[in-house]
């Protein structure tokens, strides 16, 4: 998998979640959360970050040093915070997930026991599953167990990247929130990023992009030294060796955000062939996929695309 220096348990500060992380406080203050919270949204629109934010304003309370609600803002001195960084936190338990890859049924069991055992301190304790929609069947029902025990200190908070469908008895047991911001306000946590971490840009944030896409696939850019300038048969060239090699399902899907900008692009300076290249553009994509499902010939699969692309 591909290391980033974007790890959103590092972003301090909350940008454009104000509603939201002002509704997840409200539920708690009033003794109203849900003992499971399942949030629906595009992958990297800050659904954990915000979930982490959250959880800084539970745990800093019981602190000197407290989280800022006004500005939406961590103190780096928490003890909360450092324990997450430093591993040694026992009130939140992050069930780690390999990108695209289904939850394995031992991680869930190892949870359920885990929460058997009563929890280091007093303090009520957290289980947050990222990418929750990568359950499949024999570990939804490991997790439908673990939910379905009376527990009065025991929270969930399931985030659905909406990758793939989610099991809907998973889903039956949650109450659901819905995160969504606009092109704007994506905009602006982009902006933020490249200011305050002096990103080095190697790609454009364009409308669609969500922040936490944009951070991984610039950093993919740097990685493997693709540059915006290049033709799209070059770009994908680097990414699919790079995905025979690593085999990070992100090497994939950046090549197909790619492919959807560059027919985009064409379809609006070509609105007379936008069927043709509504097709044209599917049989890329079906040729990558192949590529991925059937091992097929990395060679063959850019000859493919290259003479796909020769005359448009």
């Amino acid at each position: 998998m591909l290391k980033t220096d974007h790890n959103p348990i590092q972003s301090t500060k909350l940008i454009a979640m104000d509603q939201y992380f002002d509704e997840l406080v409200s539920l708690y203050e009033s003794d109203s959360f849900p003992r499971v919270l399942l949030l629906n949204g595009k992958k990297g629109i800050g659904k954990f970050t915000l979930t982490f934010h959250f959880l800084n304003y539970i745990y800093s309370k019981k602190e000197k040093t407290s989280y800022n609600t006004e500005h939406k803002l961590i103190d780096s001195n928490s003890k909360f915070y450092n324990s997450i960084l430093n591993q040694t936190c026992t009130d939140v338990i992050f069930l780690n997930v390999i990108e695209g890859k289904n939850i394995k049924i031992d991680d869930v069991r190892n949870l359920k026991s885990v929460l058997s055992r009563s929890s280091l301190s007093s303090n009520v304790r957290f289980t947050v599953i990222d990418e929750v929609e990568y359950l499949n069947s024999n570990s939804a029902n490991a997790l439908l167990k673990t939910l379905e025990e009376p527990s009065t200190n025991n929270y969930f908070i399931l985030i659905n990247n909406q990758q793939t469908d989610l099991i809907e008895t998973i889903s039956s047991r949650c109450l659901k929130n819905n995160i969504y911001l606009d092109s704007k306000k994506q905009k602006k946590i982009i902006n933020y990023f490249i200011e305050s971490k002096k990103i080095n840009l190697q790609i454009e944030a364009t409308f669609d992009l969500t922040p936490g896409l944009f951070l991984k696939y610039n950093d993919i850019s740097n990685k493997y030294k693709i540059d915006v300038t290049e033709h799209i048969n070059l770009k994908l060239g680097k990414l699919l060796y790079a995905y025979k090699k690593d085999k990070d399902k992100a090497l994939i899907n950046m090549s197909l955000y790619l492919i959807d900008q560059f027919f985009y692009s064409l379809i609006i300076r070509n609105k007379n062939k936008i069927d043709y290249l509504l097709d044209l553009k599917s049989s890329i994509i079906n040729k990558i996929n192949n590529f991925i499902v059937y091992n097929l010939n990395i060679k063959s699969v850019l000859n493919f695309i290259e003479l796909k692309l020769k005359n448009v």
